[in-house]
């Protein structure tokens, strides 16, 4: 009787350890980000960003990768042009399990301030005028 309780109680811590080290998971974030502004009213914002989970002892690790980027000039009507690009990857173990996705937008103000002029680009390439 005292070896079935031994022998129960080791299998139970075992148990317990085995599913303590099944959560094992390392989740690293890096992130920066550059803004510029001039005194001539053109800006440009820059921001990137990483994150890699790895789980221990599996080498089944994902990466994410995005990066945000808006540029503001001067354009001839006296207005601005703002360019916005948006870019994301997902990397995952296999490549059937791999995305990525990247849109591009314009807009174009007058020098009263109104849109004069605003095109998207879609995830698919295809590219849409709202005004």
């Amino acid at each position: 009787m005292k070896r079935l309780i031994i022998g129960m109680t080791a299998a139970m811590a075992l148990a317990l350890v085995g599913t303590a080290r099944a959560d094992d998971l390392t989740k690293t974030t890096e992130s920066k980000t550059t803004v510029k502004k001039n005194a001539d009213g053109t800006s440009s914002v820059k921001t990137e960003k990483k994150s890699k989970t790895d789980p221990a002892g599996a080498a089944n690790a994902t990466t994410d990768t995005s990066t945000y980027t808006k540029d503001t000039d001067k354009n001839s009507m006296g207005g601005t042009t703002t360019k916005v690009e948006k870019k994301a990857k997902h990397d995952a173990p296999g490549t059937a399990a791999d995305r990525s996705s990247e849109t591009r937008e314009t807009i174009e103000k007058d020098s009263q301030g109104n849109v004069v002029k605003h095109e998207k680009t879609g995830p698919d390439g295809t590219t849409s005028t709202l005004k």
